[in-house]
């Protein structure tokens, strides 16, 4: 795997920048994301995060499925995209880094994050996750989604080129580049219920459900 890519500064800047034309860029996501938001396993009158919204398409569906009663929080490093969001969503949204919630312990009862550890550094993602078990609730889940390795010639492919061009430019990558969940998962110390890896105009997507 790549151990390193762009600065949170920089994330924050190309994301600022991007703003909603971020959701041109995600036509291979359209797949993972719904099946994602059906193995949350959602119901009216649940607290849900989702780390990372971007420009909180999947933050309105959520909320849509927790009424009456639930609530659905967004936040993104990008202080355009959490805006964004609060224009787009009922549910409230807001600038934070992920490794750093501003939450109190136990407060969610599920978390959704979709392509937002393939934007960390390896040396970061265990200190998301331990944010992340820390302000989920008894018997919470948690759903991550990142670009993963490919699993077959075509999606082998695609992989290798884009790892080929996030070496010379990360930034024309958004900074994002394949991970394999399942190992940083495990290491961190959390059980996972489920793993699949979704294909979608070749690039290929790792879906993990997982609960400490």
């Amino acid at each position: 795997m790549i151990e390193e890519t762009i600065s949170a500064r920089r994330a924050r800047a190309f994301y600022d920048r991007i703003g909603p034309r971020y959701d041109w860029t995600t036509f291979f996501e359209s797949e993972a994301k719904s099946r994602a938001i059906v193995r949350l396993a959602l119901e009216p009158g649940l607290k849900v995060l989702d780390a990372g919204a971007g420009t909180g398409n999947e933050l309105a569906q959520i909320q849509a499925e927790l009424d009456p009663g639930g609530l659905a929080f967004g936040l993104d490093a990008s202080f355009v995209m959490a805006q964004l969001t609060n224009r787009r969503s009922a549910a409230g949204s807001f600038q934070a880094l992920a490794n750093q919630l501003p939450i109190r312990p136990e407060t969610f009862d599920r978390i959704y994050a979709a392509y937002l550890l393939d934007l960390l550094p390896i040396s970061a993602i265990p200190g998301l996750l331990n944010e992340f078990k820390r302000v989920l609730a008894p018997g919470g889940l948690i759903v991550l989604l990142s670009l993963t390795e490919g699993i077959d010639p075509v999606s082998r492919t695609i992989v290798g080129g884009w790892k080929f061009i996030y070496r010379m430019a990360p930034i024309a990558c958004g900074g994002c580049r394949p991970l394999q969940l399942e190992g940083l998962v495990l290491a961190a110390g959390f059980k996972i219920q489920s793993l699949e890896i979704i294909k979608e105009w070749g690039v290929p997507s790792e879906l993990v459900v997982m609960r400490p």
